[in-house]
């Protein structure tokens, strides 16, 4: 039976970045020698329903991409996943959309939004960078030795690549730690860049886009975890 993985996104061709999220899981697809059926359906007409029960798809992939065209559409689909123990990895956008998710439904910040979309927002979880992220790269600590992110990569500094301005507003770090987010690595000026929720099977989010550094020789290795829990074969 063909494995199915939803990517929750808005596919444009004009920009690149999306292009390399699906040469990854090409790359993931060799590597693992398995039929992996990767799907792209819009943020408008996602059905959680549709996608999980009828459809049987086995994990969600938030792709970058934001503004969405239905941004609470994605956030729906992030608190079932999430509360319904679904693996779930998101990127840029999707994880500025899962800090979000988390922020209203479990830290009980109810306008708990994304700056960009909603410049006067009262709870602005996710902010404007100090300077943009777009097509740079950074070193990055990994600073949680029991994290998933460091129990795969297996070493304390790795490179993260970027194509994003916004990122989580330290203000409300302490409420999302305390409430059962785990920071997972740090940049060089002090802004975490990844996170993940330790009692769900996968619940992983990066700031940094894992397919910008991923090769057919070399999957990303978060991406080729994701995929097997997924699959159930991790």
């Amino acid at each position: 039976m063909i494995q199915k993985i939803a990517i929750l996104g808005d596919f444009n061709p004009v920009h690149s970045t999306l292009h390399a999220l699906n040469e990854s899981t090409r790359n993931i697809q060799k590597k693992l020698n398995l039929d992996i059926q990767f799907d792209w359906i819009p943020t408008d007409i996602f059905n959680n329903k549709i996608v999980f029960e009828t459809q049987k798809y086995s994990g969600l992939w938030i792709a970058p991409g934001s503004p969405y065209r239905d941004m609470e559409n994605v956030l729906k689909a992030i608190q079932f996943t999430r509360e319904n123990n679904i693996p779930t990895f998101g990127n840029c956008g999707g994880f500025q959309h899962m800090i979000i998710e988390f922020a209203r439904n479990v830290c009980g910040i109810q306008n708990a939004d994304h700056e960009e979309t909603n410049p006067d927002g009262a709870d602005p979880l996710i902010k404007k960078l100090p300077c943009s992220l777009k097509g740079e790269q950074e070193n990055l600590k990994l600073i949680d030795k029991n994290s998933f992110l460091y129990q795969t990569i297996h070493q304390d500094n790795i490179i993260g690549k970027y194509y994003c301005s916004y990122g989580i507003n330290e203000k409300y770090v302490d409420i999302l730690t305390k409430n059962g987010l785990s920071l997972t690595s740090i940049s060089e000026d002090g802004n975490y860049r990844s996170f993940e929720i330790k009692s769900h099977s996968f619940f992983v989010g990066t700031l940094f886009q894992p397919a910008l550094t991923s090769t057919e020789k070399e999957p990303n290795p978060i991406i080729m975890e994701f995929v097997k829990k997924c699959l159930n074969k991790s």
